[in-house]
């Protein structure tokens, strides 16, 4: 496969994923996904939510949310098990050669934005157990030694990333449900006087919805990432799209919203009850001196919880993403390094009191992309790929300059949309994006840089003219 117009675009980490390693099984990946959502930024949008919202609103809310996510998430996961390829490189066909870097790099920075923030609640964590057992603090360098542990977890690759998730997602949930009760014996709360509180009104059910979908719609982009590595047969790939895909539904969907729901009820009843986002000063408000020994096991349960959520969402994504850079030159222990540093550098725990209007941010940067590469795919291409030309410089993806201004035009009024109608934003910003790139895609780039795909001709090898000068023809 040669690279004819001068892009680096093949390195040992984005080729396609061959059977020998697809190795994570939908039990596997089933404890990857209940690693991934023991997020504690969830148990912190949840209990900033009340009283703008009713507990009741909360679950809904996080129960709607998440199930359009885990829908995006199988769907969007569908070209890693069928071909193999990562999220950066199926881009490519979206935005072409060059463009890739603009989605990938937008994907990137909500991933290295958490990846330093919930390392700064790990480390806080961190510390007050070392305040409890020895009487001394240093959150700073807490923070980056949890930080660089983190980081060479993730550099090990996606099998250490899963040993990790296996042994530590079971623990998580015990300590989880254990936290809950606490919480509610501790403040005499039960189930049925908790959700027949009301909320004041200050904030809609949509708003709500598209703030828990803002967790993990940055995860619905790269779901690729892992079911790349996912063991599927190969009679199931070349079949239906649910056999090929009904081990990826059963372990991101149970895996998802279960973790998600149980950490909005935790988030949502200290909330209530303490009237403090913060889960580390829930825990120390409701133990108290008095139980050093289960607040030191309540604070790990933090540590684990961000460690796993870390290594394989907000790490793993963007290692990947700066691989797709310069990938003959950079692996993904070097991409995961990069994006580590950036994320600790950037200091994002400054902003820790406004999760949800960053989550409304996240949801207007990323909806329409997911919004473009559904159509993409499903729409126009009805999941058809030429992989070869995907590595190949100068090929059909290359549009003009290598950027497909399909894309763009659809991508910027979508996503401001989210601005316009916060409370539905994921919808507009996805149905806009859909509406744009169909026609602009078919009936114009397709047509100009033939994709035979679109016109359902994928047996004929179209052959394009590789001249620098054409690649660069003005539209």
């Amino acid at each position: 496969m040669s690279e004819k117009g001068g892009l680096s675009l093949r390195g040992k980490d984005i080729e396609p994923t061959p059977d020998k390693k697809r190795n994570i099984s939908t039990v596997g990946f089933f404890f990857l996904w209940v690693g991934i959502a023991v997020q504690l930024a969830t148990f912190s949008a949840a209990a900033q939510l009340y009283p703008s919202l009713s507990p009741m609103q909360i679950i809904l809310a996080a129960l709607l949310g998440n199930f359009i996510v885990a829908a995006l998430l199988v769907l969007l996961g569908d070209f890693g098990i069928k071909y193999g390829i990562p999220y950066a490189v199926y881009i490519r066909a979206c935005f072409g050669y060059l463009g890739t870097h603009i989605p990938s790099t937008i994907r990137a920075i909500p991933a290295i934005f958490w990846f330093g923030f919930q390392t700064w609640m790990g480390a806080f964590a961190l510390d007050q157990i070392m305040i409890i057992l020895f009487g001394y603090s240093n959150l700073t360098l807490l923070i980056i030694l949890f930080g660089a542990i983190q980081i060479i977890n993730t550099a090990m690759g996606i099998d250490a990333i899963k040993k990790f998730e296996i042994l530590a997602a079971p623990s998580i949930l015990v300590i989880g449900i254990y936290l809950q009760y606490l919480v509610m014996d501790r403040f005499d709360i039960t189930f049925s006087s908790l959700f027949s509180l009301e909320g004041n009104g200050g904030l809609s059910l949509g708003y709500g919805v598209v703030v828990f979908m803002g967790m993990y719609i940055t995860m619905a982009l790269n779901a690729a990432d892992f079911t790349r590595f996912l063991k599927v047969k190969s009679a199931d790939k070349k079949g239906t799209w649910f056999q090929a895909n009904k081990g990826s539904a059963i372990a991101q969907v149970f895996g998802l919203l279960s973790s998600m729901i149980l950490f909005t009820i935790i988030g949502m009843t200290s909330g209530v009850a303490t009237g403090n986002w913060n889960p580390i000063e829930t825990m120390t408000v409701v133990l108290g001196e008095g139980n050093p020994l289960v607040l030191v096991i309540c604070l790990a349960f933090v540590i684990l919880a961000q460690w796993s959520t870390n290594i394989s969402a907000n790490l793993l994504p963007p290692g990947y993403i700066i691989v797709n850079y310069f990938p003959k030159k950079i692996t993904f222990a070097h991409g995961a390094i990069i994006a580590g540093v950036i994320g600790l550098v950037a200091q994002p725990w400054a902003v820790a009191d406004f999760l949800p209007q960053i989550l409304i941010i996240i949801s207007a940067l990323l909806s329409p992309i997911a919004g473009i590469m559904f159509c993409d795919y499903y729409l126009l291409r009805k999941r058809q790929l030429n992989i070869e030309e995907l590595y190949t410089s100068g090929g059909q993806y290359r549009y003009w300059n290598n950027i497909n201004p399909a894309a763009l035009l659809a991508y910027i009024p979508a996503g401001l949309s989210v601005f316009f109608f916060p409370d539905y934003g994921f919808f507009t910003a996805f149905l806009i994006s859909n509406i744009l790139y169909y026609p602009l895609m078919k009936y114009w780039i397709a047509k100009k840089y033939y994709q035979p795909e679109i016109f359902g001709k994928i047996e004929i090898h179209h052959q394009l003219d590789t001249q620098e000068s054409e690649s660069k023809e003005a539209i």
